[in-house]
């Protein structure tokens, strides 16, 4: 039978009908045979009977790339068929699926090539936009609605999730109603404590730049090593509080420097403010603090056999001293009795005016030589690693030390309240206290003859910014400035005094730790009644803190901001505590917004995060910014970029 390529219609000799419909879809003469559909199930029997029973078998010409052809024919050809009944119709079989890509497109209709075209651009701007939705989403329009979800929902699942702890895949003995040590513990083993969104990381904890600054207390190549012949010894005995203490010695070596004298092991002062009977050995490594000064001065654990029976000279440096006073009044005592015994460490040597060589030799023993003794840098160093769960930030935060701690006079036996020296009783600040305490405070600062100040008016104080900030200011200062309320955060000191006073901070940023919450009873054990040890795994968790703050400018504070700056400036906020409660003040009385108060809390700290700035003398010694606060000049140097 002829091929006609023109017809639209033929019939075959045995009347069937064969069609091919000009279509859209169609795509050039090649068909194919589908199978049949057939409506009559019994068609077969029907077909062969002979009363002129109807049967139909109907047949569907498809293009051979039609989803619905098959594959099984590879060559190329022809092939007819017929049957009784049946349609006839001619398809050329071409292996197709062998073809390259740009054949099949060259043998597609027009339209076809046009349709594929629009959905290919219409995908291609489907994804840019998708892209283009998910940076935003990353970088800030829904960024902080998205923080915050993650972070209530952290927060709500965390009690959840550690109440389901197996107690015993941890090794710290556990048991259902523990301590609150206990159940900090398994929080940070467990991981509870320590998911944190990245973009933080690199935000709100991001460090200062501080790019083109170094430390330089390296000795230069003239360094000359010291004279075997001392003009003598000096016996100290450091007073205060840890932080005190730290800065006593390291003017002490700079003293001894000054007068080619020989250094005899620093002795603690265990009588006033901590009741501590930690010795120099107790808190620090000794052998390492002789062998870091040996080219520096001499020092000796004790007078030798020959000496032990002078009785040394006993001499209370003037404070804010120069190195002249020390070469013109203390000198000559020295060469005199051989041996002097200097009564008092705090504050005996000026912030400003020194020579380089002993403004870098302080450094060398405040950030080298003093090194804590080994019991309290592991410990330390654990609770930095449990601080640090699962590899996030975490925050440290020194409060006002406020702590009231009865004790009995060994001396007269009458009951005292053991104090320090940064407590609120001594600032005479009461905000947020009540009256009772008030009272109470104001009582223990008449007790207390040293004490000069005895009228303040904690009020005027406060807006002067010569308040620590309460608890609950320091929990608005955190949110003002966008730390999420999931950040951990270590108490560098003890909970504040006042009934309750901790509850605001607690609520806003509930994984708040502290030595005695982190570690267990067992490992802090070692450290019972040894306060300046424990203040000294403190100074270490938060030296490595990924950011620190502190809200009254202490001992502790000035320590360890100006160890931070030392290496390499770490993040460290200081309040401008006078205008910032200001701005509290306005927000409780409703004045601005939440959205203002935050807003201009950033802006007013937006320099205060330990960015590099030159220590600057001050017109009276006492009013100036502490050395130990900010060694640059000193200890740090700019290097211009050439």
């Amino acid at each position: 039978m002829g091929h006609h390529h023109h017809l639209h219609s033929s019939t075959s000799a045995d009347g069937g009908v064969s069609q091919r419909v000009n279509s859209p879809r169609f795509s050039g003469a090649m068909t194919r045979r589908a199978h049949s559909f057939k409506r009559n199930p019994f068609s077969s029997s029907a077909a062969n009977n002979d009363d002129g029973g109807f049967s139909t078998q109907y047949e569907v010409d498809l293009q051979m790339n039609s989803p619905r052809s098959e594959i099984g024919a590879a060559g190329e050809g022809f092939v007819t068929q017929s049957g009784g009944g049946h349609v006839t119709q001619r398809a050329a079989v071409r292996g197709f699926l062998r073809k390259p890509i740009e054949a099949v497109v060259v043998e597609m209709g027009l339209r076809e090539r046009k349709r594929l075209g629009h959905w290919m651009f219409f995908a291609f701007c489907g994804v840019c936009l998708f892209l283009g939705i998910l940076k935003i989403c990353a970088t800030g329009w829904f960024g902080s609605a998205i923080e915050t979800a993650t972070s209530n929902q952290d927060n709500s699942g965390s009690m959840t999730h550690s109440n389901r702890i197996d107690e015993s895949s941890h090794d710290y003995g556990y048991r259902d109603g523990g301590s609150d040590v206990e159940r900090t513990l398994k929080m940070v083993a467990s991981g509870v404590v320590g998911r944190e969104n990245r973009a933080e990381w690199t935000g709100i904890w991001s460090r200062p730049n501080s790019a083109n600054y170094s430390q330089c207390i390296d000795h230069p190549k003239s360094h000359k090593k010291p004279d075997p012949k001392t003009n003598g010894y000096i016996l100290i005995n450091a007073n205060g509080g840890l932080n005190q203490m730290r800065f006593g010695i390291c003017d002490m070596v700079a003293v001894a420097k000054i007068m080619k004298a020989t250094l005899v092991l620093p002795s603690l002062d265990h009588t006033s403010y901590w009741a501590d009977d930690s010795g120099f050995k107790d808190l620090f490594d000794w052998q390492h603090f002789i062998d870091t000064l040996r080219d520096d001065i001499h020092i000796v654990e004790a007078l030798s056999p020959e000496y032990a029976g002078i009785e040394p000279f006993n001499k209370t440096p003037i404070s804010w001293s120069k190195a002249s006073y020390y070469k013109s009044e203390v000198l000559p005592l020295l060469k005199q009795h051989t041996a002097v015994y200097l009564t008092h460490t705090d504050s005996r040597l000026s912030n400003n005016g020194l020579p380089s060589s002993i403004q870098r030799l302080r450094c060398c023993v405040n950030y080298r030589a003093l090194k804590y003794s080994a019991p309290i840098e592991q410990l330390g160093k654990t609770l930095v690693s449990r601080m640090r769960q699962n590899g996030g930030p975490y925050l440290a935060l020194h409060l006002r030390q406020t702590s009231l701690y009865p004790f009995i006079s060994v001396c007269n036996s009458k009951f005292y309240y053991r104090y320090e020296k940064d407590m609120l009783a001594f600032t005479g600040c009461s905000h947020s206290l009540t009256a009772e305490e008030d009272d109470e405070l104001c009582r223990m600062r008449y007790e207390v003859s040293h004490w000069k100040e005895k009228e303040i008016n904690g009020t005027e104080r406060r807006l002067l910014g010569g308040c620590p900030l309460t608890p609950r200011e320091t929990s608005l200062l955190l949110r003002g400035l966008d730390f999420p309320s999931n950040t951990r955060i270590y108490l560098v000191a003890g909970e504040a005094y006042g009934n309750g006073s901790m509850q605001h901070l607690e609520n806003d940023f509930p994984n708040i730790f502290s030595h005695s919450t982190l570690a267990t009873e067992e490992e802090l054990s070692p450290f019972k009644n040894h306060q300046n040890m424990l203040a000294g795994i403190d100074y270490v968790v938060a030296l490595e803190s990924d950011a620190f703050v502190y809200t009254y400018d202490g001992n502790m504070a000035k320590a360890v901001q100006g160890h931070r700056r030392f290496e390499n400036f770490k993040k460290t906020i200081s309040p401008d505590k006078m205008n910032f409660v200001k701005l509290v003040d306005d927000l409780d009385q409703g004045k601005i917004s939440w959205k203002k108060f935050s807003s201009k809390v950033k802006k007013l700290h937006h320099d205060r995060d330990g960015s590099p700035y030159l220590r600057e003398p001050g017109e009276f010694p006492k009013l100036e910014e502490s050395f130990y606060a900010n060694p640059f000049p000193g200890c740090i140097c700019e290097t211009r970029s050439r």
